[in-house]
């Protein structure tokens, strides 16, 4: 059986095996479908991050009660992606970032 655990230090060291910075990544965030939810993607990008970003609407669940979100943008390194994707999760109105 293989152990499928890695720390945190192994993991970040993947990405930079795997990605080469600055790069251009499309962000998917799935958040409740109200207007709320694109202003907040929009001032994080923005205002907390600064950084331009293009936020497109994309799937509506079955119930219509959440939507995705794809946002592109330029990531200058390792650690602005893993402020988005932890901080991108802790917003009002979203509830995943992949």
């Amino acid at each position: 059986m293989t152990d499928n655990t890695q720390t945190v230090e192994e993991s970040t060291s993947k990405l930079e095996e795997l990605i080469e910075f600055p790069a251009t990544l499309t962000f998917k965030f799935v958040g409740n479908n109200n207007d709320a939810a694109s202003t907040v993607i929009a001032a994080f990008f923005k205002d907390d991050l600064g950084l331009e970003a293009t936020i497109t609407a994309g799937r509506t669940s079955r119930t219509g009660k959440y939507i995705t979100f794809n946002v592109t943008t330029t990531v200058a390194d390792k650690d602005l992606l893993l402020k988005i994707y932890k901080q991108g999760a802790e917003l009002p109105h979203i509830m995943h970032v992949l």
